[in-house]
């Protein structure tokens, strides 16, 4: 997904996202979210991941290590799967967290709300 709101005084503002989910094994997938997760990419992501926390799925994993900007509207998404994870009793972790996920994570004090894992194989090792 690409977005690009109207230009103001002549600048654009182009945001790229992308969002793929991929099943591991049966009731096991994995969604792949790449690019900026703000305002303008809130509601493909948040759709993503409600297609993929919902049963018949027992764990989901986020890939996070292609985002490069999280802001509070992206944080609001992570928060959404993980109320739906717990409403559903799925099993949800992070996977690949870097900079531009931890920091908003650490800085609100989420971070300790999620499992997280270095990459799926870890992940998929612990769960």
């Amino acid at each position: 997904m690409t977005s690009q709101p109207e230009p103001r005084d002549g600048e654009m503002i182009k945001t790229t996202f992308d969002a793929v989910t991929e099943e591991l094994e049966p009731g096991v997938l994995l969604v792949r979210l790449s690019g900026e997760i703000d305002i303008a990419t809130t509601e493909f992501a948040a759709e993503s991941i409600r297609a993929a926390v919902a049963p018949p799925a027992r764990l989901v994993l986020i890939d996070v290590s292609a985002v490069t900007f999280c802001s509070s509207a992206g944080l609001g998404n992570l928060v959404e799967a993980r109320n739906l994870a717990g409403q559903h009793n799925i099993t949800l972790a992070l996977v690949g967290v870097g900079r531009p996920v931890d920091r908003p994570l650490a800085v609100t004090g989420l971070g300790g709300q999620f499992r997280i894992y270095s990459d799926v194989t870890e992940a998929l090792a612990s769960l």
